[in-house]
């Protein structure tokens, strides 16, 4: 190998569907549990590994504690384990990769520790441009611990943070380099952060209970913990969340309307039934689906069945369409998990 090449690493081809849970409470109670009920409740979105990392903001500055492993969020995580998780601002995820290595060290939130400090980072999406991205960190002398490209926009804005005013403004600009879909939580020593592609493939909402901020991949999060909808992170916003500042906006990064787009496998399989994406009822948008297929391709059937779970809805809507009953001919071992999202099919 010369100088001018970089050997293939395992790291090509990788990509993730994932979940993501920050949470801020100013008033300083802990928010480890909080955060491992909102993972439980996006356990759909990924079911290989999970992670939380908290840090205490009136503690000493740059300390996150953090945790992560292979399996569910109810194995990974004990009763004892978050009790020891101090913390009034953390982030959590759920990791489900769709190729490569499915392995502890690919596991989420990334920790950095960096020259302006730490920051904790959960992402979910698919970047285009993270092997060119990646490839140019390593000619610069870039050592990577993981195969994501979470690292490699972990890099970036830790890159960023030296010649940025604030984390946030550090985070937009890492984003700017970015290609793809992406939705990003980021907890800073006091600053909850989260930001979306331009198009708006990836979902990401904020939510409050009490005085506490939420930022995560679905509602149904939100609801688990007893805490509000409050809106959508906008398609290529960014958004700072400080007892200072209260919700704070960057739009650099937004769109026309119409140039956005949406993962159209968040409504029909990834996300759960009961949430809402941008306002749209994900098991309405199922149902709708359903009768928009009888509309277009119409059968002489006896009955309709889904094929469990994803595909009930859609079935219902056929039904409801066509007239033809629907009915339930399978019956999923409800103790298998996700099919669809396993690291392999065999």
């Amino acid at each position: 190998m010369n100088n001018n090449e970089l050997k293939e690493s395992p790291w090509d081809g990788l990509h993730e569907e994932c979940g993501v849970f920050g949470m801020y409470d100013f008033d300083g109670n802990d928010v480890a549990s909080s955060i491992y009920y909102g993972l439980f409740a996006l356990q759909h979105r990924g079911q290989e590994s999970c992670g939380i990392a908290v840090s205490e903001t009136n503690g000493p500055k740059g300390k996150v504690t953090s945790y992560k492993d292979m399996g569910l969020v109810n194995e990974v995580f004990t009763g004892k384990q978050l009790e020891a998780m101090k913390g009034d601002i953390g982030v959590g995820h759920v990791r489900y990769s769709t190729a490569g290595s499915s392995t502890r060290e690919n596991a989420q939130p990334l920790v950095l520790n960096y020259v302006k400090g730490t920051l904790a980072l959960a992402h979910n999406g698919n970047l285009i441009n993270a092997k060119e991205l990646r490839k140019d960190l390593e000619y610069t002398g870039a050592i990577f611990q993981t195969t994501i490209d979470s690292e490699v926009i972990a890099y970036h804005i830790a890159r960023e943070r030296l010649n940025s005013k604030t984390a946030e403004e550090a985070v937009r600009r890492a984003c700017q380099k970015l290609k793809g879909a992406y939705a990003l939580v980021v907890a800073s020593p006091r600053k909850l952060i989260g930001a979306r592609d331009p198009y708006g493939f990836k979902p990401l909402v904020i939510g409050k209970r009490d005085n506490a901020y939420i930022i995560t991949s679905e509602t149904c999060a939100l609801e688990t913990i007893d805490a509000e909808y409050v809106r959508d992170v906008l398609p290529g916003e960014v958004v700072t969340i400080s007892p200072e500042g209260g919700i704070q906006s960057d739009m650099t990064m937004c769109l026309p309307k119409e140039q956005e787009a949406r993962c159209i496998f968040e409504y029909i399989y990834f996300a759960r039934p009961d949430s809402h994406i941008d306002g749209v009822s994900v098991y309405a948008s199922r149902i709708q689906a359903g009768r928009f297929l009888a509309m277009d391709s119409p059968v002489d059937a006896d009955l309709v069945v889904g094929v469990p779970e994803s595909g009930n809805a859609a079935a219902q809507g056929y039904a409801l369409q066509s007239g033809i009953p629907y009915g339930t001919a399978f019956v999923k071992n409800g103790y298998v998990g996700r099919t669809f999202i396993k690291p392999k099919q065999s």
